[in-house]
């Protein structure tokens, strides 16, 4: 199981090398959030979540972790691939949703800790924003730190995988997300597909969640469009060379600035 029963939250280190111009603005509920987990965006309603697009191009194809270089390819068009999310929290969990345009869905084609190479969304976290020394080709995540790649499988079941640290490897074992409370939906569309997840903040924050708590956060997104290797893969951050997955150095700030009731 992670160890990820920290001690506190910290702010925004001084001098980091994330991307301190990507912060989400997200609200706080004062009791749990209206939110059912089935891709289903309608009770986002009224939550004063906003809107943010996603919308950096990344490497795609073997890209090297030690030197970060990939081939990187442009979605020929917004139809083809583009996105964006909304991120809310209540005092237990967070919540995000995207929205997807994809004019090809292709789910269910990769294997358990391949569905990079399907269509897929990816939701990181930060809980402790621990100053780190990043290096080119680092794997520098710790117990705080995780990656939740959300995907179908062929029988048009949410499948949930990703990163975490393991000792002092990367990797997931199927079941995981779900036995630590984590719910993930997609719903087809017809011009894409929308994501819910749900994500216990306990799994990799414990203290209180506050107004001035800030949490390492990246969205990004990927795309198949004939069932074979990806073909693009776009990122809330400027993370050209698809590193997230390895470093926190490319995340951005969720910053709890306000605290909301809901409507209903």
């Amino acid at each position: 199981m992670l160890q990820a029963m920290i001690a506190s939250v910290t702010f925004l280190p001084m001098g980091t090398p994330a991307e301190e111009g990507y912060i989400y603005h997200i609200a706080l509920l004062a009791g749990p959030a209206p939110i059912e987990v089935d891709g289903d965006l309608s009770d986002w309603e009224g939550l004063e979540a906003e809107v943010e697009p996603i919308g950096n191009v990344c490497s795609v194809g073997n890209v090297s972790l030690a030197t970060g270089e990939g081939e990187r390819l442009s979605p020929p068009d917004s139809s083809d691939l583009s996105g964006s999310f909304r991120c809310i929290a209540d005092p237990e969990n967070f919540y995000v949703a995207l929205e997807v345009r994809d004019d090809k869905l292709v789910f269910g084609e990769e294997k358990f800790t391949q569905t990079w190479n399907d269509d897929s969304v990816e939701i990181y976290f930060d809980g402790d924003l621990a100053p780190k020394e990043y290096a080119e080709g680092r794997i520098d995540y710790d117990a705080n730190d995780l990656q939740i790649r959300l995907s179908l499988g062929r029988d048009g079941r949410a499948r949930l995988e990703g990163n975490a640290l393991f000792g002092e490897k990367l990797f997931m074992f199927p079941g995981l997300w779900e036995s630590l409370g984590m719910e993930g939906a997609i719903k087809e569309r017809p011009w894409g597909y929308t994501a819910e997840l749900k994500v216990p903040k306990i799994v990799f924050v414990a203290v209180p969640l506050m107004l001035g708590v800030r949490v390492g956060f990246q969205v990004m997104v990927n795309d198949d469009d004939d069932g074979g290797r990806r073909d693009s893969k776009i990122s809330w951050t400027e993370d050209f060379r698809d590193q997230s997955w390895h470093t926190t150095k490319y995340f951005g700030r969720l910053l709890i600035d306000r605290k909301i009731k809901p409507s209903r």
